[in-house]
């Protein structure tokens, strides 16, 4: 759960950073924006293929979406 969260928080920020270090600071500013727009995407698949549709109204975390993913997708059913 939390290196999923991790990856879908800071993933973006570790990349801008070792991008804009090594390359150019415009171009690691460019691929921080790209990818947190990328991590925005992912997080709102999981949360409509996660969470029931009558509890869609209300706002999650990033935390609570990758709660209701792990839960409904990938923990074993008994």
């Amino acid at each position: 759960m939390f290196s999923l969260y991790g990856a879908l928080t800071f993933i973006p920020l570790i990349v801008g950073l070792w991008i804009g270090y090594v390359y150019n600071i415009w171009i690691g500013i460019a691929f921080f924006l790209f990818l947190t727009l990328v991590s925005g995407v992912i997080s709102s698949k999981m949360r409509v293929c996660s969470i029931p549709f009558d509890q869609r109204e209300m706002n999650y975390s990033t935390m609570a979406i990758v709660k209701w993913y792990l839960a409904r997708n990938i923990c074993f059913k008994s």
